[in-house]
């Protein structure tokens, strides 16, 4: 039977039965739906035949095997965000979904229900915009004492004027695990002749949530009007509305409820950190790596006195250095270990050091003439 889907492989294979785990679940999801039934020139997604599951939800489920998104890329992008807050003098916060999660739920698809799912990474997603409704929603409600409009629009904005708190897209910190779930509306498609009532026929409409115990990254980033205790402000209002009013659809039965995880949001601001370090570290060496005397130093961190040692045998005594310039960068990066004041003396600083008294001049003598500098 063909289907309208685009050709997969070199030579136009068939599409695969089972989504690729490592692909983009939202893409699949979205544009490769196969569960059509045709009769003719009609196409549908309800099946006629006894038993059979229904072809929307078989088509929805095709996403749950397994989970949606790449742990690394995943990642990335929440240190990216977080780097981007930190810029900004923003606010993070980690909220963890304590229900099912459903976001995207009106967008258009052949199961009737969709999902919003992010471009790239193809995990579920709460957009920016879809946040700051929430917020402002819950800040004309249910703040006590109640915000007065001018306030509200200097901090949230208004048509054709941006307020002085951003939202950034809301994205989960690690791969999601999807599920199915059911609605089943038993007064569907009523009017006057035909009243609401219990003898009509439920109709069963599956649709694709996020488990319960997905954490998401919230981000906020100041703009240049606002004040300082904007961030704050908003922050608490975000804290309050996704535990009590919760985020995406359906809240009104209970989905989309969140709670605070600092705990995460430490977690991933260690990850920062050691990702900082690393970056810093990263930076250093490829500053020494641009004069001969910081490749050296490269070269010479963290040996031992012993090896140190027979480093200056070879470089200064066995095998010399020919180029002068190299020859005398080694030199300066042997004496800026310390050791050459120790060694003048005859002495030694680690005494597993097998090296004699009479060597340890002798090195020292050879640093000092090839690095020709005074070291009294």
């Amino acid at each position: 039977m063909k289907r309208p889907l685009y050709r997969f492989g070199r030579n136009g294979g068939q599409q695969p039965a089972d989504r690729d785990p490592t692909g983009h679940a939202g893409l699949w999801f979205d544009k490769f739906c196969n569960r059509w039934e045709v009769d003719g020139n009609n196409w549908s997604m309800t099946s006629s035949k006894k038993g059979q599951l229904n072809p929307k939800q078989a088509w929805i489920e095709t996403v749950t095997k397994g989970v949606a998104g790449n742990k690394d890329q995943i990642a990335a992008y929440a240190l990216r965000l977080l780097r981007l807050v930190r810029a900004r003098a923003g606010r993070a916060k980690v909220f963890t979904a304590e229900s099912r999660f459903v976001t995207g739920l009106g967008r258009s698809h052949p199961v009737e229900n969709g999902f919003a799912w992010h471009s790239s990474l193809g995990t579920p997603f709460l957009p920016g915009s879809s946040i700051k409704g929430i917020v402002r929603s819950w800040a004309i409600t249910d703040t006590d004492p109640q915000i007065d409009k001018a306030t509200l629009d200097r901090i949230l904005g208004q048509p054709g004027k941006v307020g002085a708190v951003y939202f950034l897209d809301a994205v989960p910190l690690k791969p999601v695990k999807l599920e199915t779930d059911v609605m089943t509306p038993h007064y569907a498609g009523w009017n006057d002749s035909d009243p609401p009532g219990d003898w009509r026929s439920p109709t069963p409409i599956p649709f694709l949530t996020t488990a319960p115990a997905t954490s998401f990254l919230f981000c906020l980033i100041q703009g240049e009007t606002a004040a300082n205790t904007d961030l704050d402000t908003v922050s608490g209002w975000l804290r309050e509305a996704l535990a009590w009013a919760g985020g995406g659809a359906k809240t009104a039965v209970g989905y989309g409820r969140f709670r605070t995880e600092p705990q995460r949001l430490k977690e991933l601001e260690r990850l920062l950190e050691d990702q900082e370090r690393e970056r810093a570290h990263l930076r250093e060496r490829l500053e020494a790596m641009r004069s001969p005397e910081g490749r050296w130093h490269l070269e010479l961190k963290g040996l031992s006195e012993e090896d140190l040692l027979d480093r200056v045998r070879i470089h200064l005594e066995k095998e010399p250095i020919q180029d002068p310039i190299e020859r005398q960068a080694f030199a300066r990066a042997v004496e800026s270990t310390g050791f050459l004041p120790i060694w003048r003396q005859g002495k030694k600083r680690d005494p597993r050091t097998r090296t004699g008294k009479k060597k340890l001049r002798e090195r020292a003598r050879l640093v000092r003439e090839a690095s020709a500098r005074d070291s009294n």
